[in-house]
């Protein structure tokens, strides 16, 4: 498939993957925010009918107290108990508590409002015509009388009921209140109708319905399965926003609650959680619509977009494949191309010219590896030659008895066999505690009493892995430069543990001789440093640079070896001289690649 092909499918294809999570992310963030709207709006509506009701509760109440706090309709009332029936005074008392039912006031802002006792008297504000009252207490009423006495005149509301008291067949809900003292009930009336305008909502989607707190029905528009399951849930006394199932067709009803304690109502509005979907739909419509709109627009812009970015492409490719030996040198420009394919153009002469100079390198390298090879079996012949005659030495001490010589030539056989091996360039510690072994007896028999030493290492690190010939150059640098002019006696200490908790292995190696002074050893750190830089930042020839066998070679060799992972320190004091190396423990196998 060509770029540009491949480039305007990808794309494509990224394009419709992000209209496809676009589209998922808008449907769930719209559902989200339409669903939270109608939760809030819902709320806003069950509030103000709350707050309504609250208002009409208020108002009915303050008929209540306005009555109860006029001292004449008291003191009629009064007289209404304690007077016989056909007393004078009693016709006087009856017509006072009419007027004062039938004031402006209470006709103009309550269906009925009505004071009734034990004896049987009823007054009613706008007692004729069709708000005539009955003459006798009904026994419907005994319900509400019962409920009001013995609270200490406090106030019910009544469910919605038919108005007893009517002659005429009127829907009716009340405040009823015991009198105290008086012998009397109080009771304030409204319509239905001032409930459906409480109630009242533009919106056929939802239904309210409005509870007492045990579960009694004040008003009611809905299903009377939704209201039956409110009251299942315990919704009534509640404030929020909840979903309730119908079990009748398993739909899911939004119901939004308000609770007042003042009046002890709940007031519920419900509604079908489908409608919220309906209502998305026409705005989700139009979205889809300017969204496939815009799908279409930028798959025709990426077209051609990517027809005018594949064309420099296309013509370096030609170019890369075009390229040989002999026209290396020769530029490359692409007309007309953005600055990522000029970069590409001239990172890849960069690479072409770093090509040739690693072809000049490979060529280099290839020398040097023959004369490296010329060399290794050059010097596998001087060792053969100082072995027979270590053997030729070894047999004559014998022959004249003197074990000394046979045990000289022994140590300086093992020492160059060890040294000289070409099978393996790396050892142990062990093995290198071996041959620092044998160099120090070949000390010890040159100087006899003037030199003692000591080697102890731990057997946990006789198997970590070293280069050859570490320790007895550090050993030897001690001897060469610790004791220079020194008339007493040479003490070398040898010393190797193993750090558990750093996981480390550590060679101390100590002597009694004059100690290196600052100057020397801060410079010997200088160049161990510069030596570290040039071994892992400039690759320069170390072998050429180095040179002998000092501290510098030994540092070097550790470096390549173990890399960061080693540590070289050098102190001195009055007491001496302290060499200390550590190195990774773990490394007890030598790799292929090293040996």
């Amino acid at each position: 498939m060509r770029f540009q092909k491949k480039l305007l499918l990808n794309y494509v294809l990224f394009l419709l993957v992000s209209v496809v999570i676009i589209c998922v992310m808008y449907y769930h963030l719209s559902w989200q925010r339409f669903v939270s709207e109608e939760y809030s709006h819902l709320q806003a509506l069950t509030g103000h009918m709350m707050q309504q009701l609250e208002l009409q509760y208020s108002s009915m109440q303050e008929a209540a107290e306005y009555l109860l706090s006029d001292s004449e309709l008291l003191n009629h009332l009064r007289i209404l108990a304690a007077v016989p029936d056909k007393s004078p005074y009693r016709g006087e008392a009856e017509k006072e508590i009419r007027t004062k039912l039938n004031t402006y006031y209470i006709v103009k802002r309550y269906y009925r409002v009505i004071i009734y006792n034990e004896s049987g008297d009823i007054f009613a504000s706008y007692n004729f015509g069709k708000k005539k009252v009955v003459d006798s207490i009904p026994q419907e009423q005994e319900p509400w009388t019962y409920q009001a006495t013995g609270i200490r005149g406090k106030t019910i509301m009544t469910p919605l009921h038919k108005d007893p008291w009517g002659v005429e067949e009127q829907q009716v809900y009340s405040l009823v209140r015991e009198m105290l003292g008086y012998q009397a009930y109080l009771e304030v009336q409204q319509t239905k109708e001032s409930l459906e305008k409480i109630f009242h909502i533009y919106d056929n989607n939802m239904k309210v319905m409005a509870l007492f707190g045990e579960g009694k029905l004040l008003y009611s528009t809905g299903d009377p399965i939704i209201c039956d399951t409110c009251r299942g849930m315990g919704l009534q006394g509640k404030n929020g926003v909840f979903e309730v199932k119908n079990p009748c067709d398993g739909r899911k009803e939004i119901v939004a609650t308000a609770y007042s304690e003042l009046t002890g109502v709940t007031v519920l509005l419900t509604e079908d959680k489908a409608v919220i979907v309906q209502k998305m739909s026409e705005f989700l419509w139009l979205a889809c619509a300017a969204l496939l709109l815009f799908v279409g627009l930028f798959i025709v812009f990426l077209d051609r977009a990517s027809k005018n970015m594949a064309r420099p492409v296309n013509e370096l490719r030609k170019r890369m494949e075009n390229m040989s030996f002999d026209n290396m040198d020769n530029p490359i420009y692409i007309e007309n191309s953005i600055d990522e394919l000029k970069a590409l153009a001239n990172a890849y002469e960069d690479v072409i010219k770093r090509l040739k100079e690693s072809l000049l390198k490979e060529k280099s390298l290839s020398y040097l590896q023959l004369q490296a090879h010329y060399d290794l079996l050059q010097a596998q012949i001087a060792p053969h030659f100082l072995y027979n005659v270590l053997n030729v030495v070894s047999s004559r001490g014998f022959s004249l008895g003197d074990e000394t010589i046979c045990e000289i030539c022994d140590s300086l056989s093992g020492m160059l066999r060890y040294s000289t091996g070409n099978c393996t360039r790396y050892a142990t510690i062990e093995e290198e505690c071996e041959y620092l072994e044998k160099y120090l007896y070949l000390m010890k028999l040159r100087y006899r009493h003037k030199i003692e030493y000591c080697i102890s290492v731990e057997d946990k690190i006789k198997r970590q892995a070293i280069p050859k010939i570490v320790f007895q150059q550090i050993v030897e640098n001690s001897m060469k430069h610790g004791f220079d002019n020194c008339k007493g006696t040479m003490r070398i200490s040898v010393t190797g543990r193993l750090n558990q908790e750093e996981n480390r292995w550590e060679m101390v190696f100590r002597d009694n001789g004059k100690g290196i002074d600052d100057k020397t050893a801060r410079e010997l750190k200088r160049r161990m440093a510069e030596m570290r830089e040039n071994i892992w930042n400039h690759r320069t020839n170390i072998e050429m640079e180095f040179g002998g066998m000092g501290l510098l070679n030994t540092y070097a060799r550790l470096v390549l070896f173990f890399g960061d992972q080693v540590e070289f320190s050098i102190c001195g004091s009055d007491n001496g001289t302290e060499v200390v190396v550590t190195g990774p423990e773990g490394l007890n196998v030598l790799d292929d690649s090293k040996t």
